[in-house]
C-alpha cells in the first residue's frame, strides 16, 4: 500500500511532524513553536514542512489523510478545539479545516496532544497488549491520557482523563495558570521551574543562576554536578509526580503508567525515584502498578495521531 499520512505534535516549545508509512515514521521534522504568541504565526513552517517530506518521500495523490495532536481541550467528532491554556490561544478561532483543504485536499483529525500520545503507546510502544493504562507526558506542562477497558477515555466534555497535569497536590498551594491552586504543573512542568528556583533564597548562590534558561537538562546536570539546589528541586519535582501519579493511579486503576516527555531522556534518575513513591502510596491490594518508560519518546504522538485518524478513534 502506498497511502501515507502525516502526523503533527503541537507541543509547547516544538512542534514535531512525520510522515507515516505503513505504520513506520519515514521522515520527521520540528521546529520551534510560539506557542504564547499563537499558532497561525507558525503555519507557514508547518506547511513547509510537510510539503517539504511529501515532496520527499511521497508521489501526488498519496497522501490521505493529516492527523493533528493540539495541547488542549479538543472535541475530536467536530474537529473543534475547545480550549486553551496560555499555550497557542488564537487556536480558537483558526480555520484548520480551510487551511487543510486549501493546501492538501485530504481528510483530517484532531484531539487532545497526550491523548493520542496515549494511543501511540497503547498500539505501538510501551503500553502495547495492555488495555487499561495511564499516559503522563513531562515537558513544558504536564498531560495525562487514559486508556480503560481497550477504550479511549474522553467524558461528556472531552475532558477525562487529560487534565491530570491540574490535578491539585496542595490545596492550598501555588496559583496555577488554569486558575486552580495546588496544580502538579506549578510545581513540576518546565514553565514553572524557572518561576520556582529563582523566587529561593539560595538561589543566587547555586550554579542555576548562571544558566540562561532552566529546564530539566539543566536541572538534572546541576544535580549531577552536586548542586545542592538543583538536588532538592529535582527531589521535590519526583515526589510531585509520584503524587499525581498515585492519584491517577486511584482514580482510573490501570494495569500500567507510562511516563513520557523529554524528561524520560534521564529516565535511569526519574524512574527509580516514581516507583518507589508510588508503590510505597499508591493502594492497589490487587498489586502494583508497572510503571514504565515511554518506548517512543518524542513520536508517540505522531504515532497515536496517524492510528486515531486511520481508525476513526
Amino acid at each position: 500500500m502506498n497511502d501515507v499520512y502525516i502526523g503533527i505534535d503541537l507541543g509547547g516549545t516544538r512542534i514535531k511532524a512525520g510522515l507515516v508509512k505503513d505504520g513506520v515514521i519515514l521522515d520527521k521534522q520540528m521546529i520551534s513553536s510560539q506557542s504564547a504568541t499563537g499558532l497561525a504565526s507558525s503555519l507557514p513552517a508547518v506547511r513547509s514542512l510537510i510539503d517539504g517530506m511529501l515532496h520527499t518521500h511521497a508521489d501526488a495523490g498519496q497522501l490521505k489523510g493529516i492527523a493533528i495532536g493540539f495541547a488542549g481541550l479538543v472535541d475530536p467528532v467536530r474537529r473543534k478545539i475547545l480550549s486553551t491554556n496560555d499555550k497557542y490561544n488564537d487556536a480558537l478561532d483558526l480555520d484548520l479545516d480551510g487551511w487543510i483543504r486549501s493546501n492538501w485536499n485530504v481528510g483530517w483529525y484532531i484531539d487532545n496532544d497526550a491523548r493520542l500520545a496515549a494511543v501511540g503507546e497503547w498500539r505501538y510502544g510501551a503500553g502495547r497488549g495492555v488495555d487499561d493504562l495511564v499516559v503522563m507526558t513531562i515537558g513544558t506542562g504536564i498531560g495525562t491520557a487514559v486508556i480503560s477497558g481497550g477504550q479511549v477515555l474522553r467524558g461528556k466534555h472531552f475532558q477525562a482523563g487529560c487534565l491530570g497535569g491540574h490535578i491539585s497536590i496542595q490545596y492550598k498551594g501555588r496559583l496555577c495558570n488554569c486558575g486552580n491552586r495546588g496544580c502538579v504543573e506549578t510545581y513540576a512542568a518546565t514553565w514553572s521551574l524557572q518561576q520556582r528556583i529563582a523566587a529561593d533564597p539560595s538561589y543566587p548562590g547555586s550554579s542555576l543562576s548562571h544558566a540562561a534558561v532552566i529546564d530539566f537538562a539543566t536541572l538534572f546536570a546541576a544535580a549531577a554536578a552536586g548542586d545542592s539546589l538543583a538536588r532538592t528541586y529535582l527531589d521535590d519535582c519526583m515526589e510531585a509526580w509520584g503524587t499525581a501519579v498515585v492519584n491517577l493511579i486511584h482514580a482510573y486503576d490501570p494495569e500500567i503508567v507510562v511516563i513520557g516527555g523529554g524528561v524520560m531522556s534521564s529516565a535511569d534518575l526519574i524512574l527509580p525515584g516514581i516507583r518507589e513513591y508510588v508503590h510505597k502510596h499508591a493502594w492497589t491490594p490487587w498489586g502494583k502498578v508497572d510503571i514504565r518508560a515511554s518506548s517512543l519518546l518524542n513520536d508517540a504522538g505522531i504515532y497515536g495521531a496517524v492510528y486515531a485518524l486511520q481508525h476513526s478513534l
